[in-house]
């Protein structure tokens, strides 16, 4: 971490990168937080950005079955721990290395988008890290990737309202959208077939093999066109909670002595002193 960091610590994520750009850091910064991830820097340009909260390049691949799982692992075992991924499924021929790249450059932007969906807790610097397997080879710049989350949000908040609640919204086909499901583009499609009340968009997507963005996008639209609809929040439970027995109440109490004296007190025959 450099001294002017040190002495005027960020205040954000976009600042942070800022700051790592004007050092031309390289390596990684660990963001902790509801969603988290990890940003994978070189020289200060954004390469890559892994996170829970949005499919990887790796994911889009292989869900999207535009790769294979047989042909991913054999181009990773002749790639080796320290080898270029990209080079050698550009090899192998399993695609082209311009629609790498763009996979590549998507995953990164929409990555980037579904982090900014949450508030970071905190983060954490690392020039040891070590790179993602895919990456956008040229990296982008902080404050043009700051910029396009930016509009992403508000181009999603005018159609649909708040996107922190939207990407946490669970999905339903409308009545409507099932009826004339046939006549629908192939992405509508397989929106509404995934959408079953118990997804949300980011689960879809994963599901789909698809950007977070772009399947929020399109829900947004189909819910103008009434194709789809939020699933109602489920009622609270109302079966009466039975507290737990405690089994040293219900411990025998001791019988009394057949020699006719007094029987033998126990904790559970105490009984308040009446002289108090």
């Amino acid at each position: 971490m450099s001294e002017s960091m040190e002495r005027n610590p960020p205040r954000n994520v976009p600042s942070l990168l800022l700051t790592l750009q004007q050092d031309r850091f390289s390596g990684a910064v660990s963001i902790s937080g509801a969603v988290g991830g990890t940003i994978h820097l070189h020289r200060g340009a954004v390469r890559a950005i892994e996170t829970p909260g949005a499919p990887t390049a790796e994911a889009l691949l292989l869900k999207s079955r535009r790769i294979g799982e047989p042909e991913w692992d054999a181009a990773c075992t002749a790639t080796g721990p320290g080898g270029r991924l990209d080079v050698t499924l550009v090899e192998q021929g399993h695609i082209g290395a311009a629609e790498l790249e763009v996979l590549c450059v998507g995953a990164l932007y929409d990555a980037a988008f579904a982090m900014a969906l949450s508030t970071p807790d905190s983060w954490q610097v690392d020039r040891e890290a070590s790179g993602p397997r895919l990456s956008h080879l040229d990296g982008t710049d902080p404050g043009r990737l700051t910029e396009e989350t930016s509009r992403r949000v508000r181009l999603l908040a005018k159609s649909w309202g708040p996107v922190r609640e939207f990407g946490q919204e669970r999905i339903r086909a409308s009545a409507r959208a099932t009826a004339g499901i046939g006549g629908l583009p192939a992405r509508y499609r397989d929106i509404l077939l995934s959408a079953d009340g118990r997804r949300t968009p980011r689960d879809i997507a994963f599901a789909l093999g698809r950007g977070v963005y772009p399947v929020m996008l399109d829900i947004s639209r189909m819910k103008a066109l009434q194709l789809i609809q939020p699933e109602p929040p489920r009622p609270p439970a109302t079966a009466p909670r039975v507290a737990p027995r405690d089994p040293a109440s219900e411990q025998p109490r001791a019988e009394a002595p057949t020699g006719g004296g007094l029987p033998r007190r126990t904790p559970a025959d105490r009984r308040p002193d009446s002289t108090g």
